[in-house]
């Protein structure tokens, strides 16, 4: 083996014992509830604070509109034109309930994806699929092994290295090169 192949075995196992240990310590389900429980309160948040009085009148350049204002917007990307006060109530309106669908969109993809991730990422739930036979090392059958890949990037330029990665809990590593 040289070293170059050597250095990308030990990325693998190192890589694969990090994904173990934040399995093992829960840090990983906890990061992605945080996440979820973030990105749900921001989607809460928009939907529930978007949009302000509907019986405040809209405005224009700034402006309070009166009724029977017109209101000049000019757009290179085809959404210009003259609209009436009617029309500029509803233009707003139209834009708040999308910023609300979206805010309520994404709660309510945060709360149906809290279920999966907790129970997918729990703690009690071994690293990898059991493997069959004792350890070479310490002959218990406590090896357990998982797909990994390492990728490593240099300028524009990404090397992926992938292998089954075998571990056990007296310290034993292996890799089995994919092809």
């Amino acid at each position: 083996m040289n070293g170059a192949s050597g250095s990308m075995t030990n990325a693998l196992i190192d890589k694969a014992r990090a994904e173990r240990e934040r399995r093992r310590s829960g840090r990983s389900r906890t990061t992605a509830l945080m996440v979820l429980a973030v990105l749900g309160g921001i989607g809460l948040l928009l939907a529930l604070t978007v949009g302000g009085d509907p019986n405040e009148p809209p405005t224009c350049d700034d402006k309070t509109m009166t009724r029977g204002d017109v209101c000049m917007i000019y757009s290179s990307g085809g959404g210009g034109g003259s609209f009436s006060y009617d029309e500029m109530v509803d233009r707003r309106e139209s834009s708040d309930s999308v910023l609300r669908g979206i805010g309520f969109g994404l709660a309510g993809l945060c709360a149906v994806l809290t279920i999966p991730a907790a129970t997918r990422l729990d703690p009690a739930t071994p690293w990898g699929d059991p493997v069959t036979g004792p350890c070479p090392r310490c002959g218990k059958p406590n090896r357990r092994e998982r797909k990994t890949t390492h990728s490593v990037t240099q300028g524009r330029t990404t090397s992926y290295c992938t292998g089954i990665v075998t571990l056990c809990t007296c310290g034993y590593s292996d890799v089995r090169r994919r092809p």
